[in-house]
């Protein structure tokens, strides 16, 4: 009876062993997700670019740290600073960006009270004054 119960022991270990499952190949779905983003044409990814980019300086602005000057909000700052403050450091008579001086010389500026004649740039170099 013991040689039995210790054959039947034996049995059931080698069945646990046998049924561990080997590792799996990644589901469809995240190949077809993978393989797709793979696909995207240079056009495509720049869209999406462009969205996380407007998403960054949307969320930039909830959390007050996006504050620019021009009707259409300026990509300069967002992308070399992390923040913007071209409309406060244009009323107070400072420099805006590079890319908020030309969208004021083409008439796109935002800042009421403010022409573009009196607006300025550093063209060497810009800096918040955080």
């Amino acid at each position: 009876m013991k040689q039995f119960i210790a054959t039947l022991a034996v049995m059931a270990f080698f069945f646990a062993a046998c049924q561990r499952e080997e590792a799996k190949a990644p589901p469809q779905n995240m190949q077809a997700i993978k393989q797709k983003d793979e696909q995207k044409s240079g056009a495509m990814v720049l869209t999406d670019a462009k969205q996380k980019l407007v998403d960054a300086k949307t969320a930039l602005a909830a959390e007050g740290k996006y504050d620019c000057c021009m009707e259409d909000a300026c990509d300069y700052c967002a992308l070399h600073e992390g923040s913007c403050s071209c409309a406060p450091d244009l009323k107070k008579g400072n420099h805006v960006c590079l890319e908020c001086y030309a969208g004021w010389q083409q008439g796109k500026g935002d800042v009421p009270n403010i022409k573009k004649e009196n607006v300025t740039t550093d063209v060497i170099h810009h800096e918040h004054g955080h």
